[in-house]
């Protein structure tokens, strides 16, 4: 079996090890047994350290069947250098360890404060390179995040020490702690005085004050409760400079401040719907124009460069341009069918699904669908089912 070595903090970021077992997982990757470690391996909704095991990259660590693998990649190079016995140096990523240790220890400090506050679990925790996401079973408003929120960052300035330690039985007795699940083997407690006291096994800072800040960047309802998704520390400054970098750009193109781009932005924004609004209209005087001046027909067949809702209101202006129906297509292939004169219009329908693979339907006097045909085909198509019943 692996020993562990201490995954509390940074101890030890190297450390010598020697290769036990080598298991081909899949064709990309292989599965390293060592005699210690002090790699993370994944769990409880966290990703595994990354590093090196001599000049071989590790991708993750996980716990299969309680064995702790090493993830490499799977080539004939890999395997020569951690044949099984091989002594070696391996290495923890500590840019990507702190990072987790400060997205880890906030997400702490915040379900403490939540539960202290509202009362609510956190039922839910995904920390991965991308995104950490907190699900809470009670529904948060926005004051209350904010009020969340600073009181986080307010234990956080303190410099709290973040305390690890296993209890004694008796100590078990007498502490209230968080847990998602039950804990079967050693009891690994995180104490942040004060705040929160968790059942974990992931290593955190040693005090509060590394993980700098933390942001709620998101929030949404989610079965019943709330889901955040937070940034502390490193991610959070990274996240910071890119979205100023964003404003700063905003604010040239708008020639505005930056602390007035949002309020630019909400003038551009009414100026687009008054003009969108005005373009709607003359479109519709437009398309009045059009269809008064076509000649009146069995069937009155056109193809429009218009969006669905002004497709509808183009087929009504047709329509009473037609003896017997009108078609009127736009993007996408969507299509009206739509009579003023007690066509039947089903036969026209199914002629399109038979012959042009159109979909749709409805009923009375409109029906509507899609097709994807040529225009030709459709113009003889749809004026001999015109014809059929005069």
């Amino acid at each position: 079996m692996t020993k562990q070595l201490d995954t509390l903090h940074f101890a030890p970021e190297t450390f010598e090890c020697e290769v036990k077992e080598l298991y081909t997982l899949d064709e990309d990757t292989l599965g390293v047994v060592l005699d210690r470690t002090a790699f993370f391996p994944m769990g409880g909704g966290q990703s595994g350290d990354c590093g090196t095991l001599g000049d071989c990259y590790v991708e993750n660590v996980e716990t299969r069947d309680g064995t702790i693998l090493h993830l490499v990649k799977n080539c004939e190079e890999t395997v020569g250098k951690l044949a099984v016995g091989t002594h070696l140096t391996a290495k923890i990523d500590r840019n990507k360890r702190f990072s987790d240790m400060q997205q880890h220890s906030g997400e702490h400090i915040l379900s403490g404060v939540v539960h202290r506050l509202y009362g609510f679990r956190n039922v839910g925790f995904h920390l991965s390179d991308r995104e950490v996401t907190v699900d809470f079973d009670g529904v948060l408003s926005e004051n209350d995040i904010c009020k969340v929120e600073y009181l986080v960052n307010e234990a956080i300035w303190d410099d709290r020490e973040v305390r690890v330690f296993f209890p004694t039985d008796e100590e078990k007795e007498r502490l209230s702690y968080r847990s998602k699940k039950q804990v079967d083997g050693p009891l690994r407690l995180v104490e942040i005085a004060g705040i929160d006291l968790c059942a974990c096994c992931a290593p955190h800072v040693r005090h509060t004050g590394e993980i700098g800040a933390l942001r709620v960047i998101k929030s949404e309802k989610n079965k019943g409760g709330t889901r955040l998704w937070i940034l502390c520390g490193k991610r959070l400054f990274a996240d910071t400079r890119e979205k100023l970098e964003q404003n700063r750009q905003i604010s040239t193109m708008l020639s505005a401040k930056q602390n007035e781009t949002a309020v630019f932005v909400q003038k551009l924004k009414a100026d687009h719907a008054a003009l969108q609004y005005e373009l709607v209209g003359v479109r519709r005087q437009l398309l009045g124009l059009q269809a008064e001046a076509q000649p009146v027909r069995d069937v009155q067949v056109a193809f429009l460069d218009v969006d669905a809702e002004t497709l509808r209101y183009a087929a009504g202006l047709f329509a009473g341009r037609a003896r017997a129906f009108t078609f009127v297509c736009g993007e996408g292939g969507n299509f009206v069918l739509q009579t003023d004169t007690g066509f039947d219009l089903q036969p026209v329908m199914q002629l399109l699904r038979t012959h042009c693979g159109a979909r749709g339907g409805g009923r009375g006097n409109v029906m509507q669908g899609s097709v994807h045909a040529d225009k030709a085909t459709l113009q003889v198509l749809l004026e001999a089912a015109g014809q059929k019943d005069q």
